[in-house]
C-alpha cells in the first residue's frame, strides 16, 4: 500500500504527542495534536505520523479525513494531515499550523495522489504525440523510451536488448523519484505485450493508486507508412526499416478489455 492511498480517506490516529505537550528531546511545544496511524510503516521504519488540524483540545485518539501529506525531502519521514470530516484547510493554513516542527525540514505538501499514465500502442500509432500532449495538460514528467535510447546509444545500438534494459532501469528509478515528489508521470513505452502491461501496472500501483493505460488504436498500414517516412526523413529517430517493423509486429499483443486494467482509448 502506498502512502498516497491514505489521501482523501478516513484515518484513525493514536495521539502520543497531545496539544501543548513538549517534545521529549528538543523541548518545543506541540501546537497541534500529533500521533501515528497504528499498524503502518513509514519510510523511516516507524509507524506513519499524522498531524491533527482543527481540534483545540488535547486528544488520545482521533478519526478524521486525510486532506494532505507532508513529504520531507531531506528526511524519509512522511506526515499525514488529518482534519475533521467536512472541514478544509488551504495550503497556507497547513504550512502555518505545522511550521512549529516542519520549519526545520525541507518538505513539499501533496494534496492529491500523483498519476501514472502508461502509453500503449505499436510503432507509428502516435504514442509520443499523445504523451507530449498529456505532459502539458496534466502537467507531468514524460519518459519516452526511444528518445532516451537515441540520446545514449544513437540510431542503431549494437546490443539493442542490453541498451533497452539499461534505459528501462534509469526510467523506473527517475519515475519513482518523480512520483515520490508528487509529480504525475508518463511512461511512453508502448507496452506491446500483455505480461509487460501487468508487470508495469503492478509496479506503478505500488507507488500510487492513480494508474491508467492510454491505449492508441491505429491502422497498421498507416502506422508502417509513418514509421518508414520518419526513419527516412528524421535523423533524430531510431532506425526502423520495413523488415524490422514486420519482425516486431509479431511480438505485438493488442490490448484487450479482458485484461481488467484501467484504460482510456484513443484513435490516431
Amino acid at each position: 500500500m502506498s502512502v498516497f492511498d491514505y489521501l482523501n480517506t478516513n484515518v484513525t490516529v493514536k495521539i502520543d504527542r497531545p496539544l501543548h505537550s513538549l517534545h521529549p528531546k528538543h523541548g518545543f511545544v506541540y501546537e497541534l495534536n500529533y500521533g501515528f496511524v497504528p499498524n503502518t510503516i513509514s519510510g523511516d521504519g516507524e509507524e506513519l505520523d499524522a498531524y491533527v488540524l482543527g481540534v483545540d483540545t488535547p486528544l488520545e485518539t482521533f478519526s478524521g479525513r486525510c486532506i494532505g501529506l507532508i513529504r520531507r525531502t531531506d528526511d524519509d519521514d512522511d506526515k499525514l494531515i488529518i482534519a475533521p470530516i467536512g472541514q478544509s484547510f488551504c495550503d497556507e493554513d497547513i504550512e502555518r499550523l505545522t511550521a512549529f516542527q516542519e520549519k526545520w525540514f525541507k518538505h513539499i505538501l501533496i494534496r492529491k495522489a500523483p498519476s501514472v499514465h502508461l502509453i500503449c500502442g505499436f510503432m507509428g500509432f502516435g504514442k509520443t504525440t499523445l504523451a507530449k500532449k498529456l505532459e502539458k495538460e496534466l502537467p507531468a514528467v514524460r519518459f519516452t523510451h526511444d528518445e532516451i535510447m537515441l540520446r545514449r546509444f544513437g540510431r542503431t545500438p549494437e546490443n539493442f536488448a542490453a541498451c533497452c534494459q539499461e534505459v528501462d532501469a534509469y526510467i523506473l528509478q527517475a519515475a519513482e523519484t518523480a512520483l515520490k515528489n508528487g509529480q504525475n508521470v508518463i511512461l511512453d513505452y508502448g507496452f506491446w505485450r500483455k505480461d509487460d502491461r501487468k508487470k508495469y501496472y503492478d509496479w506503478a500501483k505500488a507507488l500510487t493508486p492513480d494508474v491508467v493505460f492510454d491505449i492508441l488504436q491505429c491502422d497498421l498500414q498507416t502506422a508502417k507508412k509513418r514509421v518508414l517516412e520518419r526513419t527516412q526523413n528524421n535523423p533524430d529517430e531510431l532506425y526502423i526499416d520495413e523488415g524490422c517493423f514486420n519482425d516486431r509486429l509479431k511480438k505485438f499483443e493488442p490490448f484487450s478489455k479482458s485484461e481488467n486494467l484501467p484504460a482510456r482509448f484513443y484513435s490516431s
